[in-house]
């Protein structure tokens, strides 16, 4: 009896852990780290495109995207993470995404601790960063050199 009991604990103890490292919903959006991962800068900038290529800029919002900038801004807009969705579309348009696949396939990454920078050669004037939270890697909304 006693032998049944360490099992289910352990399978409890299991469980809790999974579902300690499954990473939050936010606004609605449910994490999905196989289709989108985020274990290292390279993979979110990846991930970044992915879901920009397949317009799920929700998801891109919602998980991939820094989480504090992403909650100011939704304080600041109207209509809230909608209203966010929408202007990330409209911002996010060819020749920005284009940019931003020449930043993962050519830029050069320097990675500190928690920060991570793409740069390219010919374009001075943009970065890419990244900011590491929780052992995931998130977009930063800055284009600063």
């Amino acid at each position: 009896m006693q032998r049944q009991g360490s099992v289910a604990l352990g399978i409890l103890l299991l469980a809790a852990a999974a579902w300690a490292d499954t990473p939050a919903e936010r606004h609605g959006i449910a994490a999905d780290l196989k289709a989108y991962p985020q274990a290292s800068p390279k993979e979110t900038l990846a991930s970044v495109l992915k879901a920009a290529d397949a317009k799920r800029y929700d998801y891109l919002l919602a998980q991939l995207a820094d989480p504090d900038w992403v909650d100011a801004r939704i304080k600041t807009a109207a209509d809230g993470f909608k209203e966010l969705v929408q202007e990330t579309a409209s911002r996010l348009d060819p020749p920005r995404v284009k940019l931003l696949r020449r930043f993962l396939e050519e830029g050069e990454v320097e990675t500190l601790d928690s920060t991570a920078v793409f740069r390219l050669k010919d374009v001075k004037d943009r970065a890419v960063r990244l900011h590491k939270q929780n052992n995931r890697w998130y977009l930063r909304q800055s284009n600063k050199p």
